[in-house]
């Protein structure tokens, strides 16, 4: 018999709608849920799969993945202390209008804190 002709009759008995890369994706899947049938025709083949099995079943699992919503960080206000020198109060003025998100004028924030 022909080769050509061997394979059109073979492509007559596969469906249309398999295909190799659906085989190892469901193959893929049922190897991590653990309810693979590790039964094959050839010996080794068969092996190797209860192998594989063995090896899956004692990795240790991964935790679900939950999307959490966002949540915005809320910075208390740092207190300007009279015994703070003019560097220190420089600083923490800085920290409280970048943390605390501060809008000032900019002509009295320039005067005021030295920015």
């Amino acid at each position: 018999m022909n080769p050509t002709s061997m394979l059109v009759e073979m492509k007559s008995f596969i469906p249309s709608s398999y295909t190799f890369e659906t085989e190892i994706q469901k193959i893929k899947q049922e190897l991590l849920q653990g309810d693979l049938d590790c039964s094959a025709k050839d010996e080794t083949n068969e092996q190797y799969l209860y192998e594989m099995q063995d090896i899956i079943d004692h990795l240790p699992k991964l935790p679900e993945i939950q999307q959490q919503k966002l949540t915005i960080p809320e910075f208390d206000e740092i207190e300007v202390k009279a015994t703070d020198s003019v560097e220190i109060k420089k600083f923490i003025r800085k920290v409280n209008y970048e943390f605390l998100g501060f809008h000032c004028n900019h002509k009295v924030m320039d005067k005021d804190c030295d920015m």
